[in-house]
Parts: C-alpha cells; sequence; structure tokens
C-alpha cells in the first residue's frame, strides 16, 4: 500500500484531540526557538516607528517514515525564499553589503528608476510628447527631493525649489527655512535631510511606485499623480547585533499630486510645476529625528521590548497600491 496513504489514515492523524495537541507543542516550540535567538543576540529590539510588528508560526507536517512525524517551527529567515513585498521580519540576517536583503526593497531598483510610467499617450489636449516630458519633470521633483545628496546630507534645497513654478517657489522657500512643526509644514513637507551622525550605505536609496497622468480641472493644466516608496540604508559600526534589517533601513511611503500649467489662462509666473498635495508616512524610522523633521534609521530609537500585538505591517508602507498608512509608533 502506498505510505502516503498509510499516513492520511494513522490513527494519530485522524484524531482531532492529537492534532490540536500537536499544533500546540509546535507553536510552543516555535516561541522557544525565537526567546532562545533573542538571548544569543544579547540585546533587545528597538521599537521601529509608523509599524506595527508581529509574528506569525508556520506549521510544517513531514512524513518522514510511516510512523514518525516531524512538526516543525517558523521557518529561518535564511531559507524564507523571495521577500515579502509588504513586510519587513522580525528576525532576519544584516548584511550591510546587502543591506536591502529580507526586506521589499530587495528587487526595487537603485535611484528614481523604480517609479515607473506608462507609455506616454495624448491626454485631453496634451500631446504624448508634453505627457512625456510631464513625467520627466516630476522625477526631476522626486529625485532632488529625496535621492539627492545636496538635500539628504547638504540640507540644501535650493535646486529642488528651483524646479516649481514661481509663483509656487515663492510659497516652498520659506518652508524649506522651517523646522517642521506638528501638523505643520517645514522642510519635511517637501524633502528628506538626513540627521546629522546617520549616514548612508553605498547602496543608495531605492524606490519602487507608478505615475499617473491626467488632464487637469482647468484648461492648460496636466495633473500627474505619483504613488511611490522610497527605501534608504543606514550604516552601522556593528551589524552583528542587529536583530533584523528594520534597524538600518528606513522607508518612506508618499502619494503626491503634481499639476502642469501652461497657457494663457495662467500667469507668466504661476506655468510651469506645482505640488498640490502630498501625503507621506516611515516605517522603521528614529522617532527623535522625526519629530524634527530628519530621518534617521530604527536603531536610533532606544531598546524597546517587542509588541505582542500580533499585529502584520500596514503593506501601504512598502506598496503604492495601498493607501498610505496612518499609524505612528513613535510616542507623543
Amino acid at each position: 500500500m502506498d505510505e502516503d496513504n498509510l499516513l492520511e489514515t494513522h490513527p494519530d492523524l485522524m484524531d482531532p484531540d492529537w492534532r490540536k495537541h500537536a499544533q500546540t507543542d509546535a507553536w510552543l516550540g516555535a516561541k522557544k526557538d525565537r526567546k532562545q535567538l533573542r538571548k544569543q543576540q544579547n540585546r533587545a529590539r528597538r521599537r521601529p516607528s509608523r509599524r506595527w510588528w508581529g509574528f506569525a508560526a508556520f506549521l510544517l507536517v513531514l512524513a518522514v517514515t510511516t510512523t514518525a512525524i516531524v512538526l516543525a517551527g517558523r521557518r529561518p529567515a535564511h531559507d524564507a525564499g523571495p521577500p515579502d513585498p509588504t513586510s519587513v521580519p522580525d528576525v532576519a540576517p544584516v548584511d550591510l553589503a546587502h543591506p536591502y536583503a529580507h526586506t521589499p526593497a530587495d528587487v526595487w531598483p537603485k535611484g528614481v528608476d523604480g517609479i515607473t510610467a506608462p507609455a506616454p499617450a495624448a491626454v485631453g489636449s496634451f500631446k504624448a510628447e508634453t505627457v512625456a516630458e510631464a513625467y520627466a519633470k516630476v522625477k526631476q521633483a522626486i529625485t532632488a527631493a529625496h535621492l539627492d545628496p545636496a538635500v539628504l546630507t547638504g540640507h540644501d534645497g535650493k535646486a529642488y525649489a528651483a524646479l516649481f513654478a514661481a509663483d509656487d517657489r515663492d510659497q516652498i522657500v520659506p518652508e524649506l527655512a522651517k523646522k517642521p512643526e506638528k501638523n505643520r509644514g517645514g522642510f519635511a513637507a517637501y524633502v528628506t535631510e538626513i540627521a546629522d551622525g546617520y549616514h548612508l550605505l553605498d547602496a543608495g536609496p531605492r524606490t519602487f511606485g507608478t505615475l499617473t497622468a491626467r488632464a487637469g480641472a482647468k484648461p492648460g493644466e496636466l495633473v500627474v499623480e505619483a504613488k511611490y516608496a522610497v527605501a534608504y540604508a543606514f550604516d552601522h559600526a556593528h551589524p552583528k547585533e542587529l536583530l533584523s534589517p528594520a534597524e538600518i533601513v528606513t522607508f518612506e511611503r508618499l502619494d503626491e499630486t503634481y499639476v502642469l500649467r501652461s497657457g494663457s489662462s495662467f500667469a507668466e509666473s504661476s506655468q510651469g510645476l506645482w505640488l498640490e498635495n502630498t501625503s507621506s508616512a516611515y516605517s522603521s524610522v528614529g522617532c527623535a529625528a522625526a519629530k524634527e523633521g530628519y530621518l534617521a534609521p530604527g536603531y536610533a530609537n532606544p531598546p524597546a521590548p517587542v509588541p505582542t500585538t500580533g499585529e502584520r505591517d500596514a503593506p501601504g508602507y512598502y506598496d503604492p497600491k495601498y493607501p498610505v498608512p496612518t499609524l505612528d509608533g513613535c510616542p507623543d
């Protein structure tokens, strides 16, 4: 008789009480293994901002012989296969040479190339060539705001502001000179600046997202919707002390609406690029720096125990097809 058939009709497997007991034992075993791993690391997890951590135990029932059954706990991150596009694991190796491993950004292109647009086509009264130019202009603005070292580490937003129409630029420049306040503007509403004392790795930021064009409400308005995420990998002096790449990889998720205005409907000073709306959220961010408007890695936070809520990350932190999350893991 086929060994698989023997296994399926084994008396223990047919007993629902036995199966419930076996699942409980496996879950407890996985929990024990995880505690031992944390003790070996000999440090407490640092709490990331704007993200919820959870742990799921996965059970595998493996038939070794007709009478032997092995119940396994959660598969180690080393063998986890492709990264989950909407999550970062609680525990995974950290390698500064490959900092995005085990994160959604592991498969994202470097720089602005991860933000894609459909083949340019006519939109309303705008020709395909004009739409292509609009996509290029928006990519230029995104690069200047979130990827250019002049802004990231040089804290110089002049080149960014220069991309916009004169009337919009008059509003942006004063904001770039301000420190952000809670629920108010300041430079963080427009650009990303790295907090002093922290350094990005040579791997550089990576992006993932889309651009979509449509006609605006007024004649001469071409709207480009940008939905994307940016990942930043930070250096760390002792990476072996870290439990997860979430401690060095910070994600910024943005939804932005750009408008290009042209034609006789607008004054000359209003013609050009405008940033109409923006919403953003961070994951695995240093909370103290974030309150000042700056970007710092998750390891900048004081040690904190792992939350036990069991909730998973909001997928919108990493995947632009989901709304920008509103959860904030930083204390007020």
